[in-house]
């Protein structure tokens, strides 16, 4: 999704002058580049808080207009003060075309799984996927069917196909998504005795 939004220069470094610009309604900011020293930022609060709400579960590119230069930009940090829930800094990386980035891509699970109908529990352990990918190549999200997921079944990184261009560290082995048996059910019960306990026998 790309969201686009005008920034003023901020010539501000100390901790006053910061405080002066949040009075302000103004959200101070940075954006790197490669190579590049950082372009010190204001976003105007309401219009950024707009746009975050717009782009919830999804992948946001901030389009970023400066002085009549467009920044073509991606949230990749910010500071949220812990009582308030207001952003109080915020840091952008400028896209550039040809160079890979790494950036969180949101995890979509679609469908209702048949463990759910037996009576089990759908538990989602991740939500997100690390990608490392050119800026053409981002995708908004990873649709994951989980329709045919039985009771006591997972779904593995591995289990899943991404796209050309997408890499990620992530182990095969990883589980992003299972379904559970809830726990004092008659399915836990007979899968318990279903193990076989082995008793060492005592040494002579």
């Amino acid at each position: 999704m790309n969201l686009k939004i005008k920034a003023e220069p901020r010539t501000t470094e100390r901790k006053s002058d910061v405080k002066n610009v949040r009075n302000s309604g103004l959200i101070p900011g940075i954006i790197y580049g490669a190579g590049k020293e950082g372009i010190m930022i204001s976003l105007p609060e309401i219009a950024f808080l707009k746009l975050v709400k717009k782009s919830i579960g999804e992948v946001a590119i901030f389009d970023i207009e400066l002085e009549g230069k467009n920044y073509k930009t991606f949230l990749k940090d910010q500071q949220i003060h812990p009582v308030t829930r207001k952003f109080r800094h915020l840091d952008f990386i400028e896209l550039h075309a040809g160079k890979p980035i790494t950036i969180d891509i949101p995890l979509h699970y679609v469908g209702k799984a048949e463990g759910i109908k037996a009576g089990g529990l759908m538990e989602i352990l991740h939500h997100t996927l690390e990608l490392t990918c050119l800026p053409k190549d981002i995708p908004d999200e990873i649709e994951i069917d989980v329709t045919n997921l039985q009771l006591g079944q997972a779904i593995h990184f591995g289990d899943i196909q991404l796209a050309d261009g997408l890499q990620t560290s992530m182990s095969s082995a990883t589980t992003l998504v299972a379904v559970r048996v809830p726990r004092g059910s008659d399915e836990e019960e007979v899968a318990e005795e279903d193990e076989e306990v082995v008793v060492e026998e005592p040494a002579e």
